[in-house]
């Protein structure tokens, strides 16, 4: 028993430390010399990489090493779960989520980091793949009703999760985990929505101002 409760708490451990790697801020600091931490909304992520650099490559660059690193620890995971000889759904599902959680708040960064969205993709295209297009769809349909991308994301996640119950039963509690992280960092934005203040589509660059 005691072996098996230290081999999740290793996977936990693995997936933490992959999805604290801070993707965007080495690549923003090593391409531009700038401190991705200091621009647009403050996030580590792919969109405000953008906002900082105003370069799709490196933009891209990013967004796909968030999205390698959630793949690795999920993977990671799963290898260690087969080692260890641990439920082969459990481990790669600690992993995965681990991951978005050393992302959101990265121990490199003092525990700063990004919303999650792009390092919880493999984990729905490994869990529950039809979420994705679920995800996406209620995205698009809140954006081009009210134009405020946040207030995608938050629907996009929340809709996805709930989906999750009817689609994927047997990974509902992992998914609601996720939502979960990626509706706690957009959350404090919806103050800017509910006030008006939110801005139509995009960000412009500035100093961040701490949501």
């Amino acid at each position: 028993m005691y072996g098996e409760v230290g081999g999740y708490i290793a996977v936990a451990i693995a997936g933490y430390v992959l999805g604290s790697f801070p993707t965007a801020y080495l690549v923003v600091r090593y391409f531009t010399g700038k401190n991705i931490l200091e621009y647009g909304t403050g996030n580590v992520g792919a969109m405000n990489t953008h906002r900082a650099t105003n370069s799709t490559l490196l933009t891209l660059l990013v967004l796909a090493g968030d999205m390698l690193k959630g793949a690795a620890a999920l993977f990671l995971g799963k290898f260690m779960a087969q080692a260890f000889e641990l439920d082969p759904q459990l481990g790669p599902a600690i992993g995965g989520i681990l991951a978005v959680v050393g992302h959101n708040y990265s121990v490199f960064l003092k525990f700063k980091g990004g919303k999650g969205i792009a390092t919880s993709t493999p984990f729905l295209l490994y869990f529950a793949p039809l979420l994705a297009p679920v995800w996406v769809g209620a995205f698009i349909l809140t954006v081009a009703a009210t134009r405020l991308m946040v207030l995608g994301q938050i629907l996009g996640t929340v809709v996805a999760a709930i989906a999750s119950h009817f689609i994927y039963p047997d990974v509902a509690p992992f998914t609601d985990a996720l939502a979960t992280l990626v509706f706690i960092r957009h959350a404090p934005r919806l103050k800017n929505v509910f006030e008006g203040t939110e801005p139509k589509l995009y960000y412009k660059v500035r100093a961040p101002d701490g949501q």
